[in-house]
C-alpha cells in the first residue's frame, strides 16, 4: 500500500520549469476561483468546469498522478480556462482599428495589399489551393498538440515545458493586445469598404466542402473574437515550435516539418484574408518576445534555486 501511495505522490520536482509550472497553476487556481464566484453571484450556479480546473491545479501543484498529470494537466486547465472565460472580458469601449494595418501594408509592399493581390491572381473558387488554405488554417489547432505529444512520448525532458509555456506566454501577450487594441482582419475591412472586396475563402470553402455547420460559425459574431488580428497567433505558435526544436536539438526532419507548416500557415492566413502580412510579422515578433521572457523567467528560477541550495 505504501509503495502504491509513493508511486502516486512523488517528491516535488525541483527545477526552474517546476517552479514556473506551479506558479502558473496557482494563478489559474485563482482565476478558476473567480470564475466560480462570478457564476455563483450572477445566479448561474456552481460551475463544474471551475471546480475541475481548481482540482487539477491542486494536483499539478502537489504533483499528484505522476508525469501525465504534471505535464498535461496544465494543458487541460489552460484549455478549460480559455473556453470558460472567452466571453468574460468586459467591453471597455475601445474602437476597433482598421487603418493602421492597411497603411503599414501599403508602405511595406509599395502600395499593394498582399491579400488583394493574391486573391486577384489565385482565387477562382474552391479548389486545391483553397482546401490547402483551410487545412493550414485548421492546423493551428492541431499541430501544437501533435508536436507536444511527440516530444512527450519520444524525447521526454527535451522541450515539452518550453513549448507549453512559450505558447501560453505568447497567447497571453496576444490576448492583452486584443483587449487593449482590437484590430480587424482583411475580410472585415473589405466588407466595410476600407479596402477592396476580400473573399471569405475559408468560410466559403467550408460550405463548398459540405461542412455547413462549421461554415456558419466562421466569421459569425459571437462565435469567437473577430477583432484579434494583431498579432497573428497562427504565425506565433509555429515560431515557438521552431525555437523549442532548435533549443533542444530535436531531429532535423521535425524542424523541417514545423518550418513547412509555419510557411503554409503564413501564406494561407494572408491569402484567405484572415490576416494582413503585417499581422503575421507581428506574430513572429511576439513569439520572439515571449521566448525571451520565458528564458528570463527560467534563469531567475534557476538563480533562486541556487540561492536556496546555498542557504540550506
Amino acid at each position: 500500500m505504501r509503495r502504491a501511495v509513493a508511486a502516486f505522490v512523488s517528491p516535488l520536482e525541483s527545477s526552474p520549469q517546476a517552479v514556473l509550472r506551479r506558479a502558473v497553476a496557482g494563478l489559474l487556481f485563482v482565476y478558476a476561483g473567480l470564475l466560480l464566484l462570478e457564476g455563483t453571484v450572477s445566479g448561474h450556479g456552481v460551475s463544474p468546469v471551475a471546480i475541475l480546473m481548481m482540482a487539477v491545479c491542486v494536483a499539478i501543484w502537489q504533483e499528484w498522478g505522476g508525469r501525465s498529470v504534471r505535464d498535461w494537466g496544465l494543458v487541460l486547465v489552460c484549455f478549460l480556462g480559455y473556453a470558460a472565460g472567452a466571453n468574460a472580458l468586459p467591453d471597455i469601449g475601445v474602437d476597433v482599428h482598421f487603418t493602421p494595418q492597411i497603411d503599414a501594408e501599403r508602405f511595406l509592399f509599395f502600395g499593394h495589399l498582399p491579400t488583394i493581390w493574391l486573391q486577384e491572381h489565385l482565387h477562382h473558387g474552391t479548389g486545391p489551393l483553397e482546401v490547402f488554405s483551410i487545412l493550414m488554417y485548421l492546423s493551428h489547432f492541431v499541430v501544437p498538440g501533435l508536436l507536444a505529444s511527440l516530444i512527450w512520448l519520444y524525447w521526454p525532458g527535451r522541450g515539452f515545458g518550453d513549448l507549453l509555456f512559450g505558447i501560453l506566454l505568447v497567447s497571453l501577450l496576444g490576448e492583452i493586445t486584443f483587449f487593449l487594441a482590437p484590430t480587424a482582419p482583411p475580410w472585415m475591412a473589405g466588407d466595410l469598404g476600407y479596402i477592396p472586396h476580400v473573399d471569405h475563402v475559408i468560410k466559403q470553402g467550408l460550405f463548398d466542402l459540405g461542412l455547413d455547420s462549421v461554415g456558419e460559425r466562421k466569421d459569425a459574431a459571437g462565435s469567437y473574437n473577430l477583432v484579434a488580428a494583431v498579432p497573428s497567433l497562427h504565425a506565433a505558435w509555429p515560431v515557438i515550435g521552431l525555437l523549442v526544436i532548435r533549443k533542444h536539438g530535436l531531429p532535423h526532419w521535425l524542424f523541417g516539418a514545423q518550418a513547412l507548416q509555419a510557411l503554409g500557415v503564413a501564406f494561407a492566413v494572408v491569402y484567405a484574408g484572415e490576416h494582413y502580412a503585417v499581422d503575421v510579422l507581428a506574430g513572429v515578433l511576439y513569439a520572439l518576445v515571449a521566448w525571451w521572457i520565458l528564458g528570463r523567467l527560467l534563469a531567475l528560477g534557476q538563480k533562486h534555486m541556487e540561492k536556496r541550495r546555498q542557504t540550506a
